[in-house]
């Protein structure tokens, strides 16, 4: 028997989470049914589940109802992205464990991190810890948790959870990114309709917005955490915080990739930008592609938000299937239509290995052979948006 109640309950607990997870239709869901169901030793009441970019590793959404008050999100992530700190979430995925607890990581010395001097402690908190929702394939997500204050301390029997369920709750993550671009007119598809132009966001050092232009106000309540309040209106907007928002509202997915172009190293041979993607409420996934801006004046980072394209869907669809590197490339070229001959030549394989990567991927994806693979490909993860615009233009 370990000092906690023991591994019945652990267990059970994890079976209750992971059927809350499995069961979810929707990032909100998923969170807020994992929370509950782990409630008994997860009592924090300031906490956030987030949603990544396999690939990249950023912020692409998530459950913000209980996190941290809106004005200490930007340098959240500011410190998440720039200017770096213990147990980032690249660092966690290196590492060989999926629970990464701060005052730890730190030695017990927590004034060692900005995290902790600037969001933990102003908030009367004296932890965080951070549990790496994966699978054998990636990252799909994260829950932080803050503890202290009225909340009992993160002991055994919470970490015992956390280590349980961090990998089913990583592959139910997968299956719901999956689920969700598979789903024509669901949450994860784009609209029918014309949308509306890409819009621009200029940002300060605080990132604050300088300059928006005249479809910003709309993309940017497209990107609202779940459970902020839609904004006032939209179309146009003046300087300053968008219409319906508190102080430091803007989008975590685009605070995350305007603080992380910041952090890339200028000067020459540096391209200056980062592009990643992020969920929306209502039309589909968009694209981000910050680039840093170092003339004269007082924006310092500006994004751009337009939706993706067909081949960033793929991209990421082939990333849930958990794809290798080399898996997807090889995908990519019969996408393209070449045969296996000419994908050895291309990737300097010889056409044995090129085929035994090819049934690897078959196996992942469900399909017998190379054409229902572009078939499945594209009619599950394509087509519909393609026909929505399509029924668009002709009115």
């Amino acid at each position: 028997m370990t000092r906690y109640e023991g591994a019945g309950r652990v267990g059970r607990i994890r079976d209750a989470a992971v059927a809350a997870a499995a069961a979810a239709q929707g990032v909100d869901e998923f969170f807020d049914g994992v929370m509950r169901a782990a409630r008994p030793v997860f009592r924090s009441e300031v906490w956030a589940g987030i949603t990544v970019d396999p690939v990249t590793l950023m912020n692409t959404g998530g459950h913000y109802r209980q996190a941290v008050p809106l004005r200490y999100l930007p340098r959240m992530l500011d410190i998440e992205y720039r200017e770096g700190d213990v147990n980032g979430l690249p660092q966690l995925a290196r590492g060989p464990g999926p629970v990464g607890v701060l005052g730890e990581a730190v030695g017990g010395v927590r004034d060692r991190s900005p995290r902790y001097r600037d969001i933990i402690r102003p908030l009367g908190l004296t932890d965080e810890v951070r549990i790496l929702l994966r699978d054998r394939y990636g990252v799909w997500g994260a829950l932080i948790l803050g503890t202290g204050g009225d909340t009992p301390p993160y002991g055994p029997e919470a970490d015992a959870v956390a280590r349980a369920i961090a990998r089913p709750l990583g592959e139910s993550l997968r299956r719901l990114h999956l689920a969700r671009r598979a789903e024509a007119g669901g949450e994860g598809a784009a609209p029918a309709g014309g949308g509306p132009a890409p819009a621009l966001v200029l940002l300060d050092d605080a990132y604050a917005p300088v300059q928006l232009s005249p479809t910003a106000g709309l993309w940017l309540g497209e990107l609202l955490a779940p459970g902020e309040p839609p904004p006032s209106g939209s179309g146009a907007i003046g300087s300053g915080a968008p219409a319906g928002r508190t102080e430091g509202g803007l989008p975590p997915a685009l605070y995350g990739v305007a603080a992380a172009v910041r952090a890339g190293a200028p000067g020459p041979g540096s391209s200056g930008s980062l592009a990643s993607w992020a969920h929306t409420r209502s039309r589909g996934r968009v694209r981000l592609h910050a680039w840093r801006m170092d003339g004269p004046g007082p924006a310092r980072v500006a994004v751009a938000v337009e939706p993706a394209g067909p081949g960033e869907h793929i991209a990421l669809v082939m990333a849930a299937h958990g794809l290798t590197a080399r898996e997807a490339e090889i995908t990519g070229l019969v996408l393209r239509g070449h045969s296996t001959a000419e994908i050895g030549r291309l990737t300097r394989l010889s056409p044995y290995t090129v085929q035994e990567h090819l049934t690897s991927v078959f196996d992942k994806t469900g399909v017998r052979g190379r054409r229902e693979l572009v078939a499945t490909l594209f009619a599950r993860h394509v087509a519909p948006g393609m026909l929505k615009d399509a029924g668009a233009a002709g009115g």
